[in-house]
């Protein structure tokens, strides 16, 4: 199943989307995915809406774009066409398109653990089917203009070089914003708050291993986006699993979403302090102490804090401080949600060395982060991180 999961999220990190046509400016299918769940989850807190919306939502954004391991990027031009042709058979689906994707989301399903591939296969669907109709109509308006509005910001980008290309391209998106209930009420809050979403998008930019010659190149936002879904994937599974096992305090109501929430924070200072190593973080450490004894690099990233949350829509800020969102990952304390969130954030690394040293297997300061961290993670005190660690070493015991 590693190798699977694996492949799939290759994909998803090296996907171009706008692969029709010439771009300055190239968006991976996971930095979109990644982007998307931020915007979506502040339109929705600022809509007042609860963690359980929230949760949903998030999962669309996540699970969505994995149906593009099997169907690949299709332009929203192809896709209206696909849905204007008349369907014969009314019980595969109501237009080609969405019986094209939910026969993708069927093959995927597979790819998660089996326990839970039934739970996560309706966010993969064309249409997000849930017990209360109503809130997935929600949901899904939601994540549609989101996912619109960050295609439209990508087309206005490359627009600006290639004007001829991306004109008629900017109006249909346009219009398909505009025909989604609501619009004006997300359209609000996304420019209401345009600072801190380019502090997101931000994320695109900074390149991790900027200092290896690589063959694929991956983003902080990219690197969100593995990291958020090995979150939520694995902390359904946990809880479906194994919570008998590690007895009734461990997985209390918001486990998953704030492991998720943690998962998309959990990079998003280094939009501004910039992707520092850790070796060098610890050098600016070693340099002294502030006057009131505390690391040099805290207290970077405590201004840094500041300096994001003034940006922040005020429902967001709210909930960043009160789920301590901006936090440093730690595993000091077993069965927590940063602890899991850490192990999640160690996994993708571990994913990223692989993929890389697939092709490039020349670079010992990879192989040996790799090997060290899965080391780790072998050990974890949690059973399914523990278990793919160990699927992952004999996969790719060559690597």
């Amino acid at each position: 199943m590693a190798r699977s999961l694996i492949s799939a999220l290759k994909r998803l990190m090296s996907m171009q989307r706008w692969n029709f046509l010439p771009r300055i400016e190239t968006w991976t299918e996971a930095e979109n995915a990644a982007y998307v769940a931020h915007l979506g989850y502040a339109i929705a807190k600022e809509m007042n809406k609860d963690d359980e919306f929230v949760n949903h939502l998030i999962l669309r954004a996540l699970l969505q774009s994995f149906t593009k391991f099997e169907i690949s990027d299709i332009p929203r031009h192809t896709i209206e066409s696909l849905e204007r042709i008349p369907v014969e058979d009314n019980k595969k689906g109501t237009n080609y398109y969405e019986i094209l994707r939910d026969d993708a989301a069927r093959k995927i399903a597979p790819l998660f653990p089996r326990p839970i591939g039934g739970k996560l296969l309706p966010y993969m669907k064309a249409k997000l089917k849930l017990e209360d109709e109503s809130t997935a109509q929600d949901i899904d308006h939601i994540f549609n203009y989101c996912k619109r509005k960050a295609a439209l910001e990508e087309c206005l980008t490359n627009g600006k070089i290639y004007k001829e290309a991306y004109e008629k391209r900017e109006e249909e998106i346009r219009r398909s914003i505009k025909e989604i209930p609501h619009y004006e009420e997300y359209e609000k809050i996304a420019e209401s708050h345009r600072e801190y979403f380019i502090t997101v998008r931000n994320l695109k930019y900074l390149i991790r291993w900027n200092r290896i010659k690589r063959t694929l190149e991956s983003s902080v936002l990219a690197h969100t986006y593995v990291v958020a879904l090995l979150a939520a994937v694995y902390s359904l599974y946990e809880e479906r699993m194994f919570a008998p096992i590690y007895g009734p305090d461990i997985f209390k109501e918001k486990f998953h979403i704030e492991s998720v929430l943690l998962s998309l924070f959990h990079d998003i200072l280094e939009s501004l302090t910039g992707d520092v190593i850790s070796p060098v973080k610890q050098r600016i450490n070693e340099l002294g102490t502030s006057k009131e004894g505390r690391p040099l690099w805290d207290i970077v990233e405590d201004k840094q804090r500041k300096v994001i949350k003034e940006t922040m829509p005020p429902k967001v800020k709210e909930d960043v401080e009160k789920k301590r969102l901006l936090d440093e990952l730690s595993t000091e304390k077993s069965f927590s949600v940063s602890s899991f969130t850490k192990q999640c954030d160690m996994l993708a690394l571990v994913i990223e060395c692989i993929l890389e040293l697939e092709n490039n297997p020349a670079i010992p300061e990879m192989q040996t982060t790799a090997t060290n961290y899965l080391e780790q993670l072998k050990t974890s005190e949690w059973f399914s991180l523990r278990q793919l660690a160990q699927e992952i070493s004999m996969e790719y015991g060559n690597i």
